[in-house]
């Protein structure tokens, strides 16, 4: 009547050692399911990174260190608008193009030039804070293009990779 059953007969046994077993298993597989090599979710023409609601697209002639930044602050004052980097890596020279594009039709799509300034950057054009825009900025030579939406009634927005 007394008959002992082996160890592993037991379901307890195997809920301690078989649930913690599979979850290493199940973890190592996703780790190198993200890590295989050869695997690409982007299109030819351009590599793009997303972050959050902001879509980073590095042209293929830039350089890797061109986009390999904390970022910049775009921000609106008044009549005045300014791109100023987060830190000293953020490409510098030139002008840069932002275009703002509203999904009203009736806003319709602006354009502004920034010119180099003791920040960053800075140009002159109001931006109509009621309305949601769709932002791309990018340097004269197009190297590197930033994407990115600046919401109803906000006055600044972060561009970063």
């Amino acid at each position: 009547m007394n008959e002992t059953r082996s160890t592993w007969r037991e379901p307890m046994v195997w809920m301690l050692v078989g649930l913690p077993l599979a979850s290493v298993f199940i973890g190592f597989a996703l780790l190198f399911a993200a890590v295989r090599p050869g695997r690409e979710d982007m299109d030819m023409t351009s590599h793009a990174t997303h972050v959050g609601k902001l879509l980073v697209t590095a042209r293929p002639n830039a350089a890797a260190a061109d986009i390999e930044t904390e970022g910049l602050v775009l921000r609106s004052k008044g009549d005045m608008i300014e791109a100023v980097p987060m830190d000293g890596d953020f490409p510098r020279g030139g002008k840069l193009t932002l275009t703002l594009t509203s999904s009203d039709p009736a806003v319709g799509a602006r354009t502004y030039q920034l010119s180099p300034s003791e920040l960053g950057w800075r140009g002159v054009g109001p931006v109509d804070g009621q309305h949601e825009w769709t932002v791309q900025l990018a340097p004269e030579g197009a190297a590197w293009l930033l994407h990115g939406h600046w919401t109803a009634n906000a006055r600044s927005i972060r561009l970063m990779p």
